[in-house]
């Protein structure tokens, strides 16, 4: 039974992807930030385990069992004036240590972890994409989009392992941060990312999909 570790799995896409990965027999653990979101994990068919994503010491005290994939999901969207000129140190640390920083961080201690021939994974966008930047519209994410997957790339240059690094767009999803008028369900959202996963899966190297599985400029 193939196994998998998802990083931000209390609600949204990242309780979707606990529901899709157990449907598909895969025995899933997925972390939440406090012990009152484990239900959720648990009703959905996976186990829990208790880590913020910017807790270095909670991240790295979780359970030492092989993986199959790791799934890096963090996200916020920070603060709503989206304006690099307004923005103050405090909001920029916030979005960049949740959005790009952490999710490395986590990635760098739990790679040890992730067997030959698996895939690591984190949950960007395609607003992080510079040469698809036609708007200019949500800057500050954006940015700390663009960061992730600098980092990503950065983390894949230096690996020296046979694994499979994705960094994956879910499309504009229903979902808290999403909003009610969003295009895509989770369940949608989250079979295709799955799916995206199980093709490139054992195919070494970096490489930016969307959930349709079309592959995104960097």
């Amino acid at each position: 039974m193939p196994t998998a570790l998802i990083i931000g799995a209390s609600r949204g896409l990242g309780l979707g992807l606990v529901r899709e990965l157990a449907g598909r027999g895969w025995d899933v653990t997925g972390t939440v930030r406090a012990a009152a979101d484990r239900a959720a994990v648990e009703a959905a068919g996976g186990k829990t385990a208790v880590a913020d994503i910017t807790d270095a010491a909670a991240v790295a005290a979780l359970p030492k069992t092989p993986l199959d994939l790791l799934f890096v999901n963090a996200g916020v969207s920070g603060p709503a004036h989206q304006d690099a000129g307004r923005a103050t140190a405090d909001e920029v640390s916030a979005l960049f240590l949740t959005n790009a920083l952490a999710p490395i961080a986590a990635a760098r201690t739990l790679l040890d972890r992730v067997v030959d021939g698996g895939v690591l994974a984190f949950m960007t966008s395609r607003m992080g994409s510079v040469t698809d930047n036609s708007s200019g519209d949500m800057e500050l994410y954006r940015a700390s989009k663009a960061a992730l997957n600098s980092l990503t790339r950065s983390l894949m240059a230096k690996l020296g392992r046979p694994l499979t690094v994705l960094s994956l767009h879910p499309g504009w999803v229903r979902t808290d941060m999403g909003g009610a008028g969003a295009a895509l369900d989770v369940e949608t959202s989250a079979r295709g990312l799955v799916d995206t996963i199980l093709a490139h899966r054992g195919t070494p190297g970096s490489a930016f999909f969307d959930y349709s599985g079309a592959e995104l400029p960097w």
